[in-house]
């Protein structure tokens, strides 16, 4: 019993990249078995998970006024100070 037919469309695939843009990071112990647990939490590839992490470590920097601080991921935010509120 045939299952149906797939069309695909040659242009879209050919737009498609053929491989990504890989980075090559060593990780301490501790990390990777983190890693890896997170991974298998999300029934993900260790790889992918490093992946998805990045992205959003990026999108919590350039979106949510997190900055990097001494390797560390900080939320900062600005009390207004006497003058500014005088202003």
């Amino acid at each position: 019993m045939p299952f149906g037919t797939i069309l695909m469309h040659l242009d879209s695939v050919n737009d498609l990249p053929r491989k990504l843009s890989r980075v090559h990071t060593p990780l301490p112990e501790d990390t990777l078995q983190r890693l890896e647990q997170l991974a298998d939490s999300e029934a993900r590839p260790v790889a992918n998970m490093a992946s998805v992490l990045v992205q959003a470590a990026l999108e919590l920097i350039d979106q949510q006024g997190f900055r990097l601080v001494e390797g560390k991921l900080r939320k900062i935010s600005f009390e207004p100070t006497e003058t500014d509120k005088s202003n």
